[in-house]
């Protein structure tokens, strides 16, 4: 009746969805405006990382890799060719040259209408480096289409997207008709409205439109295509029907990794070159999973961040970075003295270091916390991180001669475990009891996850609970690598100490303790004694770490 619904509860909800089930409707007004839609620049580092993680679900480490394989150049039959400019910029500027070759392959492709009649300029950011153009194909002639039959299917996804977004960001302007339609139940009582958009000219949505990460509703809204209507038409509910949905205030979404990387420039931290490698970094080092496309953080990562926080908050305050790389341009540009601005930061720095070096304690710094006692020996229990992980610890070592470790698994978590949860953790190692040849058989969790142990040999358990886990079905985990190993060994001489293996990667030789790659040469299958010997004398020896051994 012409006031906005407030929907108090699900009976109020299911009352109006009974009386539109059985409704005619009408289209009580239509309202369109039409806007021009312009293209998104074409690529930076950063927003074709963003991009290529959403459209085509790629890592940005990955994105750098295939992207500087299609700068070092494919071979195309006749000649290696780069296919890309330089794929680290944060320059949104195209060349002369290159301006010129899209209007003349847009024209002749797509036709005069979507071609502009002056090229499109975009401006970068303040302090962008101009030394290089924008992500862009070096020949536009060489379309997706042309070179598909010499890139594997990841290079030729990441070279459409360059090519498609570079093209279409010296394209005509979409021309949209934004609609607002309001549609009537034939006794007027409810008046729903549709918001949406009909396409009048396509422009550069012919060839590419940007993604966002997070969609809201509006932004769904607004994508949404609708029919031409016209006021007095009749409508018709769809086979859909009516569907009513509760809605919640949603916090904010977790990071994907291109949300990530957006953020890591809106806040300064680092350059173009700088993003990959730092996102993979604190993924390496287990400070952050992946569930999905979701960046999920540790136990590991709260404990640390709370302690630099707590200890080094200017270091590790957003806008630490981006100051400090103001403060080296300022150098770069003969505005600062370096000593001065060195000294400003590593003095104070160094002071800190060697204070916090006496004032924070171990268990501190693991973020220990005591759970209670175990029932059956009267021992401590607390939970904390360790060089791997967190981790369940038995006893106290100022009290106590031995103490005892178990993994947390990672359902709990550090912050809010209980002591009745963690008490079964000090069950492993369980012995299963002894196999044929008498060698005891044992299931504990190391390292690199739940194994089975026979003798001085270790089984892998990929699927299954070490806790309970019989011994018939660690047997049958023992048998399968067995198995899988025998499978593996291509040839073997005892004699020598040498056997040649099929791994991860291909076939190899083991020559002792030393892994050795097969010439392309050589058949793995055909390999003699002598043969093995040669290509284990003439293998380059390992190369030598440069910061001397490891104490």
């Amino acid at each position: 009746d012409g006031k906005t619904v407030k929907v108090g509860s699900e009976k109020e909800a299911m009352a109006i969805v009974d009386a539109l089930k059985k409704a005619t409707f009408n289209v009580a007004s239509v309202e369109e405006k039409e806007v021009k839609r312009n293209p998104a620049p074409p690529f930076t580092t950063s927003t074709l990382q963003q991009e290529a993680a959403r459209k085509l679900r790629m890592s940005v480490k990955q994105t750098m890799v295939l992207a500087q394989q299609l700068y070092e150049g494919i071979n195309l039959g006749k000649e290696q060719k780069g296919l890309i400019t330089y794929m680290r910029t944060d320059s949104v500027s195209l060349s002369n040259q290159a301006l010129g070759a899209i209007c003349d392959l847009v024209t002749k492709e797509y036709g005069k209408e979507y071609a502009l009649e002056k090229p499109r300029y975009y401006k970068g950011k303040k302090g962008a480096q101009e030394a290089h153009e924008a992500v862009r194909p070096v020949d536009f002639s060489l379309s997706p289409d042309k070179v598909s039959k010499y890139l594997d299917k990841d290079q030729l996804r990441l070279y459409e997207l360059i090519w498609k977004r570079t093209v279409a960001c010296q394209m005509a302007p979409a021309i949209l008709d934004r609609m607002a339609v309001d549609i009537v139940d034939g006794d007027t009582v409810y008046t729903l409205r549709a918001n949406g958009q009909r396409v009048k000219f396509a422009g550069f949505i012919k060839v590419y439109v940007e993604d966002v990460d997070e969609p809201t509703e509006e932004d769904s809204n607004d994508e949404t295509r609708l029919p031409a209507l016209a006021a007095k038409q009749s409508v018709s509910l769809g086979e859909s029907g009516v569907d009513p949905k509760q809605h919640f205030t949603q916090p904010p979404p977790r990071y994907t990794e291109a949300s990530l990387v957006k953020k890591l420039e809106s806040e300064g931290i680092g350059r173009p070159s700088t993003y990959a490698p730092t996102i993979s970094t604190v993924m390496t080092r287990g400070y952050v999973e992946r569930e999905q496309r979701t960046l999920m953080p540790t136990d590991t990562a709260y404990v640390v961040t709370d302690m630099l926080v707590n200890h080094f908050s200017n270091i590790v305050d957003l806008k630490f970075t981006a100051n400090m790389e103001e403060e080296l341009d300022g150098v770069a540009e003969g505005k600062e003295d370096w000593k001065k601005m060195i000294g400003d930061f590593y003095n104070p720095f160094h002071a800190l270091i060697e204070e916090k070096e006496q004032t924070i304690s171990r268990d501190e710094a693991a973020q220990a916390r005591v759970l209670g006692n175990d029932p059956k020996t009267g021992l401590e229990v607390s939970v904390r991180v360790a060089k791997y992980g967190p981790v369940v610890q038995l006893g106290n070592k100022d009290k106590d001669e031995k103490l005892k470790f178990a993994s947390l698994p990672k359902e709990m978590k550090l912050q809010n475990v209980t002591l009745e949860e963690v008490l079964y953790l000090f069950n492993l190692p369980r012995q299963l009891g002894f196999d044929s040849d008498g060698e005891r058989i044992t299931v504990d969790i190391g390292r690199f996850g739940p194994y089975v142990k026979i003798g001085k040999s270790f089984y892998s358990i990929k699927e299954g609970d070490p806790y309970s886990i019989t011994k018939k079905e660690a047997m049958v985990i023992v048998k399968a690598e067995k198995e899988r190993k025998a499978k593996a060994l291509i040839a073997d001489f005892p004699e020598a100490e040498i056997q040649v293996l099929i791994g991860r990667y291909g076939p190899y030789i083991r020559a002792g303790k030393k892994n050795i790659k097969i010439p392309k040469e050589y058949e793995a299958e055909k390999l003699t004694l002598e043969e093995c010997k040669k290509i284990v004398a003439e293998a380059p020896e390992p190369k030598k770490r440069r910061w001397g051994k490891k104490k």
